[in-house]
């Protein structure tokens, strides 16, 4: 087995673009929940506490969305439009994405808006959805395939300034881990663009394996989001940050043993 990289560069490959920049929401980014069955809003609602609530300098998510897709009793190929990223859409402000629903009348049309668009419906229609919002082709491909990408997340960005985030959850296959890629996805789609293999520190290894320590994850995202890492600066900088909340927080746990034995 080979040997398990160093956390700074571990912190490197999952925050680093392709240019070796770090991308980030520089505004709060709207979740919209399209979904057929369970909507598992309690999951949701509980993740995207938890980052507002753990992440101090994330803008935090604006609003969240829930809509069954059931509603709609129409085809979704040829009659469901995704607008890509505009500065606003309805008065909603930000980048944002504007789904369109057709109606039999225009007057039945379904518009929704959204930031972070998380899919969880069935197989055949997450391919279409893949298809209507552009998503990326390897993993939309192997997604399509039923092979072992039960889920999977596309993000666009403008200078490195995060402008929209897809994921894609396959919830009619019993062996796909919903809870697991609702966590893992979404936190990607914050700017934890990449995997590192091999890792044991981050749930980001593309193992699918659960951690039962997540503070890593959220330290992750906490240096990405310091007052002092600004969208296109390196992952280097970030990697250099989080070590040093990593080596605060180790220090931190080790005087609060001492003081608990000291108390004994």
């Amino acid at each position: 087995m080979a040997e398990e990289k160093p956390i700074f560069d571990q912190v490197v490959e999952i925050v680093g673009s392709e240019r070796g920049t770090v991308r980030k929401w520089i505004y709060a980014p709207k979740v919209t929940v399209i979904h057929e069955g369970d909507p598992q809003r309690d999951e949701i609602n509980g993740i995207i506490e938890m980052v507002n609530a753990r992440i101090p300098n994330f803008p935090g998510v604006g609003a969240i969305e829930f809509f069954d897709l059931d509603q709609y009793d129409r085809r979704l190929a040829g009659n469901t439009h995704f607008r890509m990223p505009r500065v606003d859409f309805d008065g909603v402000e930000g980048n944002i994405v504007r789904a369109l629903f057709k109606g039999e009348e225009e007057a039945q049309n379904i518009v929704l808006t959204g930031s972070i668009f998380i899919f969880l419906t069935g197989l055949e229609t997450g391919i279409t959805l893949g298809a209507l919002t552009q998503s990326t082709q390897s993993l939309s491909r192997q997604f399509a395939e039923g092979a072992q990408t039960k889920c999977y997340f596309h993000l666009m960005s403008k200078n490195d300034e995060l402008r929209a985030g897809f994921i894609f959850i396959n919830n009619e296959d019993a062996r796909t881990p919903v809870a697991e890629c609702l966590y893992e996805e979404f936190m990607q789609t914050l700017g934890l663009l990449n995997d590192s293999g091999g890792s044991s520190v981050f749930t980001f290894d593309n193992s699918g394996d659960v951690r039962a320590n997540r503070a890593p994850d959220f330290r992750l995202l906490q240096a990405l989001y310091d007052h002092d890492i600004a969208a296109g600066d390196s992952a280097e900088k970030v990697a250099q940050l989080y070590l040093g909340l990593d080596a605060a927080y180790q220090l931190t746990s080790a005087q609060t043993e001492t003081a608990a034995v000291q108390d004994q």
